[in-house]
């Protein structure tokens, strides 16, 4: 089975201040640090990107990737799952932010292993659904999400209510994460602070 999978570069971030896949932590761009976990788990690696940007991410991340590009500005990462699983081969496809450095290859592999024999399955942490951390069957989700465009519904989690999704609970992945720092998105230079203490301290 081919497995896929696409990280979600978004775009510019008002937070951060800056292009948040492009914002360097440790001297590495952080769409790098979950481009090293995610292409090390699947077949192939697509990188959702906004308008005019493959040119930048292509130059740090190389020609063994696939860059799609948004159509539409300000829509959210629904438009970039609907046009990257249009692209992907992959029966499957696992899906990852850029800005969490810390995910683990372990976790994505329970996702994984959840999501086959369903039309997929994601993280749920309390009563916080990790939607953009799930592993989806391509064919099915790509028309979820589809449908849900058409319908002005921008919320991944909705375009996906109506289907057969397994859920990871968070007794199970703090087994292998017991701080949840695979999930931990990275949204302003506070967060960025912190993640440069955590790697100089070597506790990753």
């Amino acid at each position: 089975m081919m497995l896929s999978g696409v990280i979600l570069a978004g775009g510019r971030s008002t937070r951060m201040g800056q292009e948040k896949g492009l914002t360097m932590l440790s001297g590495v761009p952080l769409i790098v640090h979950v481009s090293r976990t995610v292409s090390g788990i699947v077949d192939e690696t697509l990188v959702s990107v906004g308008k005019g940007r493959t040119r930048e991410y292509d130059e740090i991340l190389g020609k063994e990737f696939i860059f799609v590009e948004d159509q539409r500005d300000n829509i959210g990462p629904l438009e970039g799952l609907a046009r990257t699983f249009r692209a992907a081969a992959g029966e499957y496809v696992l899906v990852s932010p850029c800005d969490t450095p810390f995910l683990k290859a372990r976790l994505c592999r329970l996702v994984i292993s959840r999501a086959i024999g369903r039309d997929g399955a994601m993280p749920k942490i309390g009563w916080k659904y990790e939607t953009l951390h799930g592993a989806y069957k391509r064919e099915v989700c790509l028309t979820a999400f589809e449908h849900a465009l058409a319908k002005g519904r921008l919320k991944p989690r909705d375009a996906l209510q109506e289907l057969n999704i397994a859920y990871v609970e968070e007794k199970e992945i703090r087994e292998a994460d017991p701080e949840l720092e695979s999930y931990r998105n990275l949204n302003n230079p506070e967060d960025l602070r912190w993640a440069e203490k955590k790697l100089s301290s070597g506790h990753v």
